[in-house]
């Protein structure tokens, strides 16, 4: 019981910073990127955990993102945009998008990035198929 109240405590904290504060990178691990900015949305990819997050002011999207193909999209300036739009679309369109559990997304993904970010937020997965985009 002392431990979720411990718990609670410092997710009450956290959520008092409006964006990630910077010692958290450290405990984040890994690397990760603010790769774009998308109709009030951050688009973050966790590159430790294979995941891309596009996190609004409610809603907190996941996309599943293997190194093989994202470590590159997420340095590729001419890419990125075009991507995050075609994902946005895709979730303003409903198809692939599901709601999730915050604890069925920290089983998945064991992302404290995800974890901080999507806090007191609707938490959904997004099946998303890369295209080519040239």
């Amino acid at each position: 019981m002392l431990k979720f109240v411990l718990l609670s405590f410092a997710a009450v904290a956290l959520a008092q910073f409006p964006q990630r504060p910077g010692w958290m990178d450290e405990i984040v691990g890994g690397q990760v990127f603010e790769i774009d900015t998308i109709h009030g949305h951050s688009v973050q990819y966790d590159d430790k955990h294979d995941l891309l997050l596009l996190v609004g002011k409610a809603n907190c999207y996941l996309i599943d993102a293997p190194d093989n193909t994202w470590d590159k999209i997420a340095h590729n300036a001419d890419q990125v945009p075009r991507i995050t739009e075609d994902i946005y679309h895709q979730i303003t369109s409903g198809k692939g998008v599901m709601l999730m559990t915050h604890p069925d997304a920290i089983e998945k993904y064991h992302s404290v990035l995800e974890q901080y970010e999507c806090r007191s937020k609707e938490v959904f997965h997004v099946e998303y198929h890369l295209r080519h985009h040239n």
